[in-house]
This record gives C-alpha cells, sequence and structure tokens, in this order.
C-alpha cells in the first residue's frame, strides 16, 4: 500500500460509519418480514447439519446462514439480532473499506468510497435484509481492494485475504462466486502482460481456492441440475434489461437513475482522462471494478438464454462496493482541491448532493420496512382481536413459513386441512387470499357458522381479507 491514514482521515470514516449504523439501527426494528427473509428465519431455527442440509436441497450456499446461527447462539435469535448480521458487513466496509482505498489510492477516495457505498440506492434494502448480500458484497469489495494490492505492492497479508474472501464470496451467493471467479480472471490477464512473477501466486490461490470449495461442488452440481429443469424466475427481456439501472440506482425522485448514470459515466471519464503513468495500475484496476458486475450480469443473461431463466439483477448487488470504489476514485478525479475557490464550491455542491441523497436514502429505506405493506394494520388488528380461544386459517399454502415469522405455528391452520364439523374455537379469522379456496357461506351456515368481513389487511406481498368465522 502506498498511504497512510491520517488521524482526520480515520475519524472522517469513523464519523460516515456512525451515521449510517444509526440509519441501518433504526431500520432494525421493522416488524416486517419479506418472503426471502421468512426464508431465513425458519432455515436458522434448524441446527448445524440441518441448515447446511437445508441450504443443499435450496439454492444457495450455506456460509451466511452458518455466520447467522453462530452469532444467535452469543446473542440470541431476536429480530434485530438477526437484523445486525446483515448490517456488520456493511459496517465493515465502510470503515476499514474506507482505510483500504484510502491506503490504495488517497483519503479523499476512501471518504467519497464511503458515502457512496451508503447512498447507492439498492444497497440501503440490502443492509439490513436477513440475506447473504450485505456479507457477499463484502467479500467482493475486500477480494478486488486485496487483488489490486497483491499485483500492486505483493503483499503475503493481501495476497491471503484475496484467497479468503474469494471462498467466502463463493459459499456465500453462486453469482457472487462468478463474480470472484471474474476477479481472478483479470488478475490472470495483468499478471499475463504486464507481471508475469506473480503467475505462480495466482495459480496457488486458484488451486486454495478450488480445494476449499471441493466439499461443496456435488452439491452445486446437483443445484445446477434441479435448477435447469424448474426455477421461479421469469424470462429475461429487453424490458427486464432496461429495468436493471432503476432496479440498482433508482430513488423516489424523477431522473435519480439518470444522475447515477451520469456520476458513473464521469467517474470512467475521469479515471480515463486524468490517469498518468504514475497512477495507472489503480486506474485500470477502477476500470476493471465496473467490468465486474457488467460481467456477472452478462453471465447470468447469457446462462439464462442458454439453460432457463437463472437470473435477476439483485444478484449484482454483491457488486456494489466495486461500484463505489470506481466512483470514489472517478469523483477524486475530477473535483478540485479544497483549498481552491473552485474545490470549496464544488466540494459544497457535492456535499448537498450526498445529503440529499441521504435524507432520501432514510426515506426510501422507511418507507420499504415501516409502512410499505399492511404488516402493522395486520399486526394491531389481531393484537386487539385475537384471543387465547381462537385460531388463524389462511387459505395460500405456499405463504405458510412466511405467516409463522408474524404469529406462533400452534396458532395456525391450513384452511384446507381445517375440519370445521370438530373444530371448537371462539373465533376463526380467516385469511382470505383472492383466488385461492375461499370459506362459502352457504357451506358455513349449514355447520352453523357466521361469516363477518373485518377489512382488508396484509403482510409483505401478501394482501388479503380477514373473515371472523365463528358460532353463535
Amino acid at each position: 500500500m502506498k498511504n497512510n491514514v491520517s488521524p482526520k482521515g480515520k475519524g472522517i470514516l469513523c464519523l460516515i460509519t456512525v451515521s449510517f449504523f444509526a440509519v441501518y439501527l433504526a431500520l432494525s426494528f421493522s416488524y416486517n418480514i419479506w418472503t426471502d427473509e421468512a426464508f431465513t428465519v425458519e432455515l436458522l431455527q434448524r441446527d448445524i447439519p440441518g441448515i447446511i442440509h437445508g441450504t443443499a436441497v435450496d439454492v444457495h450456499p450455506p456460509l451466511y446462514y452458518l455466520i447467522a446461527k453462530l452469532l444467535t447462539y452469543v446473542f440470541g435469535s431476536s429480530r434485530i439480532v438477526l437484523k445486525m448480521v446483515s448490517v456488520i458487513p456493511m459496517i465493515i466496509m465502510m470503515y476499514f473499506g474506507g482505510i483500504y482505498v484510502s491506503k490504495l489510492m488517497s483519503e479523499r477516495s476512501g471518504v467519497i468510497f464511503s458515502i457512496t457505498l451508503g447512498l447507492i440506492p439498492c444497497v440501503a434494502e440490502y443492509a439490513v435484509q436477513l440475506r447473504m448480500y450485505s456479507w457477499a458484497m463484502c467479500f467482493i469489495t475486500f477480494m478486488a481492494l486485496s487483488a489490486a494490492d497483491y499485483y500492486i505492492n505483493e503483499t503475503g497479508s493481501s495476497f491471503i485475504m484475496m484467497i479468503v474472501c474469494g471462498i467466502g464470496a463463493a459459499y456465500c451467493h453462486y453469482f457472487a462466486f462468478a463474480s470472484a471467479i471474474l476477479i481472478y480472471g483479470f488478475l490472470f490477464l495483468a499478471a499475463v502482460f504486464f507481471k508475469k512473477k506473480i503467475l505462480f501466486k495466482w495459480l496457488v490461490a486458484v488451486v486454495l481456492s478450488l480445494l476449499a470449495y471441493l466439499p461443496w461442488l456435488s452439491v452445486l452440481a446437483s443445484q445446477l441440475g434441479s435448477v435447469s429443469s424448474d426455477y421461479w424466475i421469469e424470462e429475461i427481456t429487453l424490458k427486464t434489461v432496461k429495468g436493471f439501472f432503476p432496479f440498482l440506482f433508482g430513488m423516489d425522485i424523477p431522473g435519480s437513475t439518470l444522475v447515477w448514470i451520469v456520476i458513473l459515466i464521469v467517474s470512467v471519464l475521469a479515471v480515463v482522462r486524468f490517469g498518468n503513468i504514475k497512477t495507472i495500475e489503480t486506474d485500470a484496476f477502477c476500470i476493471l471494478c465496473l467490468l465486474v458486475p457488467v460481467f456477472t450480469a452478462v453471465t447470468g443473461i447469457v446462462a439464462s438464454k442458454l439453460i432457463r431463466p437463472v437470473f435477476i439483477i439483485r444478484y449484482v448487488v454483491p457488486c456494489m462496493g466495486l461500484i463505489a470504489i470506481l466512483i470514489a476514485h472517478g469523483l477524486d478525479r475530477v473535483l478540485p482541491e479544497y483549498k481552491e475557490k473552485r474545490g470549496k464550491q464544488a466540494c459544497f455542491i457535492a456535499g448537498l448532493f450526498a445529503a440529499l441523497c441521504f435524507l432520501i436514502m432514510i426515506k426510501n429505506a422507511w418507507k420499504l420496512e415501516y409502512t410499505w405493506c399492511k404488516s402493522y394494520e395486520t399486526k394491531a388488528f389481531f393484537e386487539t382481536n385475537l384471543s387465547e380461544g381462537d385460531i388463524i386459517a389462511y387459505n395460500y399454502s405456499p405463504y405458510n413459513f412466511v405467516y409463522c415469522c408474524y404469529w406462533d405455528k400452534d396458532m395456525l391452520v391450513d384452511w384446507q386441512e381445517l375440519d370445521l364439523e370438530k373444530a371448537d374455537y371462539d373465533n376463526i379469522w380467516f385469511l382470505d387470499t383472492l383466488y385461492w379456496p375461499e370459506a362459502d357461506e352457504e357451506d358455513l351456515a349449514k355447520l352453523g357458522y357466521k361469516s363477518q368481513y373485518m377489512g382488508n389487511y396484509g403482510v409483505e406481498h401478501n394482501d388479503f381479507k380477514i373473515y371472523r368465522i365463528y358460532k353463535e
């Protein structure tokens, strides 16, 4: 590494990290659970062998779930603890990633990196989700940084970190695995054309990584077989591809996606235009930081066309740390020094834009976690009406594991499995999802039941009508 980070630089990074941590903490008290998160909650109720088996029959590798399980042994399995499992890698990236970028490039680049990472619109959503994306992002970010560090400075610590983070990414998410392969591929090309002396160590890193992944290869092969015959992802069309940028960079204001695209383009042009022989290695690294997510997406699209749809754009979220690196280096090049008059003006405008993005990010993330669906209204309804002698019946069977995150399993029953003739409940609260088996009022009347409509409610993406079914 080239630069030492001053106490002032570390202090600024600490302030940025604490600010974003406060936002993530505020979002972690949410009652909402999304479908994928419900799968995580259900899986974490098992022991470690059960988790490994559960991921093996699903379509993801197990590392995130194992990390979460180990932390629940120490801190318990409350909702906020599970949210913090996803926040931890964000904090690591913002502070230690900022320091790493500062040492490879400049202190200002490190600061811009940490701010940008937190402000990229899609990152805020996945920073607190009970999923593997923030961990995969952390592994890919540090793998890329350590690969660049090793190529430039050939330090043993960066070589080891590159291997460990590459293995971590591969065991977190399969498209993070693809991104890790691309990083190794770009390092190989750089070694072949410019630094052949590191080729042997590159080969050592690849072999060690393959050996570490060997225990999971048979599972991966089995999962690929199951995915090729049946998977839930829809076909990728031109309309799908057009939606990639709004998903990653869209905010709740018109034109926000375009603004981020302009920032990305300006960053690329700045790296190319203001590069020189002294910075050519870090400049090339930053351009490759853009190519990794691009080729990850291309890999997913091609695989989806050749086999069957297996890719959605959120599988590129683990690469967003690399986008932040590129933007940090580019903006550091294009923004004048603060000591200059125009530098102060430019920094003021950039700071104003960052503050605006920060406020919009908070607004959007708060809406998504707290007000986007009807979970809180549903919670309030049952807190008021649900009694000890009652039961909740649902007709949307695929959401059974989601409902179990909101209500005790003993309070839930599938409507189609409920024997109304033998049922002895004070009230049956029926969650009636449209297009699924309904409660026929004539059939209920024959059995002595009455039905009372209570209103429209819902959890997650599942809207339903609630009926009170009871005997007089």
